[in-house]
């Protein structure tokens, strides 16, 4: 199953997105554009900011925003010991 991060940065490579330009567009910093997209979830101030951005990110590829929060939070169960 393709991860979220590969997800988000296939979608913005082939619809020919720089990260600086999906920040600029989205509103979202660059360095949190970046971390997303290799899933280091722990830079963010909070899981709502997260998923925020997550719906904010996928919304603007017109990707799933639903299945994209969804990836996330079934990757969080998994990560509960």
């Amino acid at each position: 199953m393709e991860s979220i991060g590969e997800k988000l940065r296939t979608t913005r490579t082939q619809k020919g997105y720089s990260i600086e330009q999906v920040a600029r567009d989205t509103h979202i910093a660059k360095r949190f554009v970046e971390a997303m997209e290799n899933e280091d979830f722990d830079v963010f101030p909070g899981e709502p900011y997260l998923l925020g951005f997550l719906r904010t990110y996928a919304e603007f590829l017109d990707l799933d925003s639903q299945e994209v929060v969804s990836l996330y939070k079934n990757l969080k169960i998994q990560e509960q010991p």
